[in-house]
C-alpha cells in the first residue's frame, strides 16, 4: 500500500458523553469518543483531538459525528484534527444541538454549561460538508436552522439515516 494514499472510505467517529439520554448503537462507529462533562469545553475538545489523533490513522479521512448536546463541540473538534493534519472530511449531527458562536446556557442548566463556554467558531466553519439527521420531533427547531443552511437533512432511523449521510460527506468531498 502506498503511505500517501488516501484511503477512499472515511473513519466515522462518534461524539458522545456519559450522560445522554438516548445512547446510540456504537457499534456503527468506527471510533467513540466520550466526553468527560466534568470538565469544561476546550478540555473535553482537547482530550477528543488527542485520542482520536491516537486512534485513527493520519491518512484517514474522517467524519465527525454528535449526538444532541455533543453537537456543539464538533467545530472546536474539527479545528483541531485540521491543526493536527488530519483530513476532515464530514459532520454528522443526530438530533444535535448546533454550534453557535458564543452559545450561552440557560439559568439552571449549571451541569450543561461546560457545553457552552465561549468555545469559539472559526469563521471558516464549516469546513466540510455538514448532515443532520433527525429523528426526534423535539430537535425540529435545529432541523430548520439546517434547511436554512442549506445543508443536506435525513429524517429516518438513524441506521439507514447514518449510511445516507456518509455517502452525501463522501460525494462531497470527491468534488474538492
Amino acid at each position: 500500500m502506498n503511505p500517501f494514499e488516501v484511503p477512499e472510505k472515511p473513519v466515522t467517529v462518534f461524539i458522545t458523553d456519559p450522560f445522554e439520554k438516548n445512547p446510540l448503537d456504537e457499534s456503527l462507529f468506527n471510533v467513540v469518543i466520550r466526553t468527560s462533562s466534568a470538565k469544561s469545553a476546550r478540555e473535553d475538545i482537547a482530550g477528543a483531538v488527542f485520542n482520536i489523533c491516537m486512534q485513527v490513522s493520519n491518512t484517514s479521512p474522517i467524519i465527525l459525528v454528535a449526538q444532541e448536546r455533543s453537537g456543539t463541540l464538533l467545530p472546536g473538534i474539527g479545528s483541531g484534527l485540521r491543526a493536527s493534519y488530519r483530513k476532515l472530511a464530514g459532520y454528522i449531527f443526530i438530533d444535535g444541538t448546533l454550534p453557535a458562536p458564543n452559545q450561552v446556557s440557560t439559568p439552571n442548566s449549571q451541569w450543561l454549561e461546560h457545553y457552552f463556554d465561549s468555545v469559539p467558531l472559526t469563521e471558516d466553519w464549516p469546513n466540510a460538508p455538514v448532515v443532520y439527521i433527525q429523528t426526534k420531533e423535539d430537535s425540529s427547531i435545529w432541523a430548520e436552522q439546517v434547511k436554512v443552511r442549506g445543508w443536506k437533512l435525513f429524517t429516518e432511523e438513524v441506521k439507514t439515516a447514518l449510511a445516507k449521510s456518509i455517502s452525501v460527506i463522501v460525494g462531497e468531498t470527491d468534488k474538492n
